[in-house]
């Protein structure tokens, strides 16, 4: 294959400039921008998120059909975002909210991968449910934290995508389908989890995020915030399964660093199954903060 550059010969500033000229990934819409201003603050107030949904008339009309969800029993009751804020709470809001802004931005086939765009987009919602519950085990006050960076633990492949697809190259995945770390350095030199830590940076997104994206794949080597590494881990192992049909033992160097955190090989059956046959109540599960209800099944919108 012509034009590959190879491992460890290229300098970081030929990733840093791969990344900062993606295209259409430079800039996130401005929604998005605004909403991460606000996940970066732990006590943001109603007022401001409100002000933010409130410029987006897409946006607000996914929150009010949250809102207005039968699960709340509250159908046809909820007319403004402030309604919605005191009914989901801020949080969960902000997250969803969050997600939504995120899918024209993700949702797009990587032809550089060979993944269509509905499985990538299928992949990260799921490892996205699967770490905020498994968040909510370990630190339930960042439960939502924890659902934002496994939605976005594959950004990198975005980026990377770009590059293949513009050199006429196609890296085929490793089995399981998301774990192509190492063909992805014998290839080009570097992987989609240095590429998505420096693409989280340019985009602003809060740091502890950036280092989840980063060390997802090696959680035991991330240099601060290990639960939420460990859960963005856990639901990207949770999200292959449940697509293809694996079982916990393929990972096993995973399982040894998960079990003097309590989590086990029947653990992660379980979450494969909630996602699979429940993913209503994953998402409740990923996004409800103390103290708050549940929130309502995943709207179509992000689905």
């Amino acid at each position: 294959m012509s034009g590959i550059i190879m491992g460890d010969d290229v300098p970081q500033f030929v990733l840093r400039d791969l990344v900062s000229t993606t295209g259409d990934l430079s800039a996130l819409p401005t929604t998005v921008v605004r909403l991460l201003d606000l996940l970066k603050d732990q006590t943001c107030a109603a007022d401001k998120v409100s002000v933010v949904l409130d410029k987006d008339a897409a946006m607000t009309a996914n929150v009010l059909k949250l809102a207005n969800s039968a699960f709340y029993g509250a159908r046809g009751t909820v007319s403004t975002t402030r309604q919605a804020l005191v009914l989901l709470g801020n949080r969960a809001v902000l997250t969803l909210a969050f997600a939504a802004g995120m899918v024209p931005v993700m949702r797009r086939n990587l032809v550089g991968y060979g993944i269509e765009r509905d499985r990538f987009w299928s992949h990260s919602l799921d490892a996205a449910m699967a770490a905020g519950a498994v968040m909510a085990r370990l630190d339930g006050e960042r439960s939502c934290e924890a659902f934002s960076a496994g939605l976005v633990h594959d950004i990198g492949m975005l980026a990377l995508d770009a590059h293949l697809a513009t050199n006429g190259m196609q890296l085929v995945p490793a089995f399981p389908l998301f774990n192509v770390c190492e063909r992805e350095r014998q290839t080009l030199g570097f992987d989609h989890t240095e590429a998505g830590g420096l693409l989280a940076a340019n985009w602003g997104f809060p740091s502890t995020l950036a280092v989840a994206i980063t060390h997802h794949h090696r959680p035991w080597e991330a240099p601060s915030d290990q639960d939420l590494v460990t859960a963005v881990m856990v639901g990207d192992v949770v999200a292959q399964m449940a697509a293809d049909g694996l079982q916990p033992e393929a990972w096993p160097e995973v399982l040894e660093f998960l079990a003097p955190r309590g989590i086990v090989a029947d653990d992660l059956r379980s979450l494969t199954e909630s996602v699979v046959h429940d993913p209503e109540e994953m998402l409740a599960r990923a996004t409800r903060a103390p103290g708050t209800p549940c929130p309502p099944p995943i709207p179509a919108s992000i689905s």
